[in-house]
């Protein structure tokens, strides 16, 4: 794995594969290339290696979370939720678990759901830019709008993703538009003039 983090993914692939190869029945072996491949975007050859893994050791949680996550990118959202739970009952405190759960219910339009799996995480944990992304449209969409406001400003200092910019800039509109919305011109007015 750490020539993977180095950059040296042709490095890493072989090494693991070579791993998996002397040690068919070993499930971290299994794990590790399988994470590996979905890093490089080899999806069903990781998806097979993690299938393997919990073949092997079904209780293993990072396995369940790696196929969730491998799902959620090919925006299969019933196996990525079926994966991410199961990692969940597993291990209900895990936090990638959580997050990507999250992420997957927000994309699915359940967002008390999501927001009910992130209660309890402190600011740290959350406060990366695709979780708290995933925070800014469940609280626009369920009309919490301190909490948006305040998600965007965590969010804008630590880096919207280049691949959401657009989508965020059209949920920053819709908050306005809800705020018009609820509270009609003068808190729109109101709430103009305290910039």
């Amino acid at each position: 794995m750490e020539r993977l983090k180095s950059g040296d993914e042709s490095g890493a692939k072989e090494i693991l594969s070579a791993w998996t190869e002397e040690e068919p029945e070993n499930a971290a072996a299994k794990f590790h290339y399988g994470m590996c491949l979905s890093q490089l975007g080899e999806l069903s050859l990781a998806e097979f290696q993690l299938q393997e893994c919990l073949k092997l050791n079904p209780g293993h949680v990072q396995a369940w979370v790696g196929l969730g996550v491998l799902y959620a990118k090919k925006k299969d959202k019933p196996k990525a939720e079926f994966h991410l739970s199961k990692a969940l009952e597993l291990d209900d405190s895990d936090l990638y678990a959580r997050k990507n759960l999250a992420a997957v219910y927000t994309g699915a339009s359940k967002f008390e759901q999501a927001l009910d799996l992130l209660k309890g995480f402190n600011e740290l944990e959350l406060n990366d830019s695709p979780t708290l992304y995933a925070l800014a449209i469940c609280y626009v969409r369920t009309n919490r709008f301190a909490q948006a406001e305040e998600t965007f400003r965590k969010l804008e200092s630590v880096g919207v993703p280049d691949s959401v910019k657009k989508e965020y800039v059209q949920l920053k509109q819709l908050l306005e538009e809800k705020r018009f919305e609820q509270g009609g011109i003068w808190s729109f007015l109101k709430n103009d003039g305290e910039t």
